[in-house]
């Protein structure tokens, strides 16, 4: 009796570890299409600050100098949860796993 309530325990601690593994997984996945979309908005967003500086009469060269750092992380500090869907949708399920 006690070797089937041990085997059943097993079987169990099994499977928590195999969901935990999958959450994590996904986990990944959705964090790296945040860091995706949120390179590709700052590239967007470096290329309109440099279109802006130059329409202002800046030279091409010195206006990419200018905001060559734009979207640079700074310091140790956890990326901000921007408003791009992708983002919002990994920090959504990062929560979840909380509760």
């Amino acid at each position: 009796m006690k070797m089937v309530i041990l085997l059943l325990g097993c079987a169990l601690c099994g499977g928590l570890l195999a969901a935990n593994q999958d959450r994590q997984t996904h986990q990944a996945g959705l964090d790296r299409a945040c860091i995706n979309a949120r390179q590709q908005q700052t590239v967007q967003d470096k290329q309109q600050l440099i279109d802006a500086c130059v329409r202002a009469g800046g030279k091409a060269n010195r206006c990419q100098q200018q905001y060559a750092s734009v979207g640079q992380r700074t310091g140790n500090e956890r990326p901000y949860v921007s408003s791009l869907a992708p983002c919002q949708q990994a920090e959504s399920y990062r929560k979840s796993g909380r509760q």
